[in-house]
């Protein structure tokens, strides 16, 4: 009989752990001290919260990393902005003839504020006056950051010919060089505890301006097609913005494999949409978050378990 006992224990056991499996989800993220890196964790902790469901953050070089994984299954969630998921769907841009057909939206989250960081008392005033200086280049293991900031510098006319690059994996590196002098600015998102840390560090620090007019942003929008412009007020989180700012702004989104089931994908969307102020309390910078427009027009497909979700909710379809 002790045979028998010993085998119903390793089957209970084996039970167990495949059911413990299941409710486990890898949600793909940034390095720590990213804007991508803070809302993966606070999505977790909403999601055990409010939905019972344990999502391990696994953070990347870069979300360019981490989102080819999710259409792999080999991770359930990921964050990124809108242009690089809708890249990485059609295999076009930065994913080019590597399309990845399994992704699906889940909710857009809030407009990712980004920009060139300077030191608050340097002379560098304005993107055009970049011309000449040492900033980060190359984003190897971040490809989607060389877009937005070619963009940025491009709207000011400027190309990286017309800077001194200094050739960096991510944006933490970048900022990092900046610290330590390297570079004269550094691009990143406001809201990001790396900001933050480059603030203490050097004594100071602010953004510069967006470049305004209409042929600046259409330039812009060459490189960074969902690119719009948004006006920034001085706040605690926002570390950078000493006065009302216009910033360029890509929606930042959630996505997901196909492969997660649908009930799962509809807690999750159930449980950001029903706790904007849980969200906040752990990540400030979600004050921007509108559950009304969780659901937007995509150039890709949305997981059933969002839309199930959304047509409940009176959200579906979604609007522009």
């Amino acid at each position: 009989m002790a045979w028998r006992t010993r085998l119903a224990v390793l089957v209970l056991f084996l039970s167990v752990g495949t059911a413990s499996a299941a409710d486990n989800y890898g949600i793909g993220t940034s390095p720590q001290g990213t804007v991508t890196y803070s809302i993966g964790a606070t999505i977790a902790k909403i999601a055990a919260e409010k939905a019972g469901l344990t999502l391990r953050v696994q953070p990347y070089s870069g979300t360019t990393q981490a989102v080819p994984l999710v259409n792999s299954g080999e991770l359930d969630f990921g964050l990124a902005n809108v242009l690089e998921v809708g890249s990485a769907v059609t295999g076009t841009s930065l994913f080019k003839g590597k399309p990845n057909p399994k992704l699906r939206a889940v909710a857009v989250l809030y407009p990712l504020q980004v920009g060139f960081f300077v030191k608050k008392d340097s002379p560098i005033r304005s993107v055009a006056d970049l011309k000449g200086h040492a900033l980060p280049v190359g984003y190897s293991g971040q490809a989607i950051i060389k877009i937005l900031s070619d963009g940025i510098l491009a709207s000011a006319g400027l190309t990286n010919d017309d800077i001194k690059g200094v050739p960096v994996p991510n944006i933490v590196r970048g900022t990092d060089d900046f610290i330590e002098g390297k570079a004269d600015a550094f691009f990143f998102a406001l809201g990001a505890g790396k900001v933050a840390e480059a603030n203490s560090a050097v004594g100071g620090i602010r953004i510069l301006p967006a470049m305004n007019g209409a042929d600046a942003l259409a330039t812009l929008r060459k490189f960074v097609p969902p690119a719009y412009i948004t006006t920034v007020e001085p706040s605690k989180q926002n570390v950078g913005i000493a006065a009302r700012t216009e910033v360029v702004s890509i929606d930042y989104m959630l996505f997901a494999g196909a492969h997660v089931s649908d009930d799962t994908v509809y807690k999750v969307v159930k449980a950001l949409h029903d706790n904007k102020p849980a969200l906040v309390a752990s990540y400030a910078s979600l004050a921007d978050f509108m559950p009304e427009r969780m659901a937007k027009k995509l150039p890709f497909d949305y997981h059933p378990g969002a839309i199930k979700f959304y047509t409940e909710a009176g959200l579906w379809p979604p609007k522009d």
